[in-house]
């Protein structure tokens, strides 16, 4: 495990607390979503429609006032956990600016803020590694080997790295193939390739364990990240 300094520990410190109300909130809504749906109410999963529904539920009048005044309570609580949340994820935006690797993070498809300022918490300019490989190791992303005979094949994952880390990296890949707009950078169009082969879920995690390796080579030659150049 790398040693963190100060500096690191703040900002992990935001990560935590954060990743703590976004439970928080996962919890209240489906705890929302399970009441409602008690009363013959169903509405969809997800914080919008939680708040919609709330505003339903309030010029009602076919809901008990009990029950209006457990919604409300309810969605204020969650209105609270989404304004911590703000507050929480500014700092972490801001905090990012003492970081000079922060804008070589920045620059690679998928790491937004967030994912930058995690992997900056939990190893800084990834000096504490070797090879990009010994980070991938390190983060559970690597895939096991297994052989037989004369043939090899990569198995899942050993998830038995960094967990948090790796999420945040999970959540980046799914943005290179989702949302990345730079529909002729290699990366995506490998990315695309592996999900029409074997699955969007695989192609997903083969994306992450990409990243975890670009990122590993580009914070060791202090250079920004360029389309054209994504072996790892």
């Amino acid at each position: 495990m790398p040693i963190k300094s100060e500096a690191q520990q703040e900002v992990m410190a935001l990560h935590r607390i954060r990743e703590r109300l976004i439970k928080n909130k996962t919890a209240l809504t489906n705890q929302a979503h399970g009441l409602l749906s008690d009363f013959g109410i169903i509405f969809s999963q997800g914080e919008r429609c939680f708040s919609v529904m709330a505003h339903i539920v309030a010029a009602s009048s076919h809901v008990s006032e009990n029950i209006k005044s457990l919604v409300a309570m309810l969605h204020e609580e969650f209105l609270g956990l989404k304004a911590k949340l703000k507050v929480i994820e500014a700092k972490l935006k801001q905090n990012l600016t003492q970081f000079p690797q922060a804008e070589i993070l920045l620059s690679v498809p998928g790491v937004g803020y967030i994912i930058a300022s995690a992997l900056i918490a939990c190893i800084d300019k990834g000096q504490a590694f070797k090879s990009a490989k010994d980070f991938a190791v390190w983060l559970g992303i690597t895939p096991r080997q297994y052989a037989s005979g004369s043939h090899s094949y990569m198995g899942k994952i050993s998830k038995r790295g960094h967990r948090y880390l790796r999420k945040q990296l999970i959540h980046g890949a799914r943005a290179v193939l989702n949302r990345y707009k730079n529909e002729n950078d290699a990366l995506k169009v490998w990315g695309e390739a592996v999900a029409h082969r074997r699955g969007f879920n695989k192609a997903v995690v083969a994306i992450a364990h990409k990243l975890a390796r670009i990122v590993w080579h580009l914070l060791q030659k202090d250079v920004m990240y360029q389309p054209q150049h994504i072996k790892a």
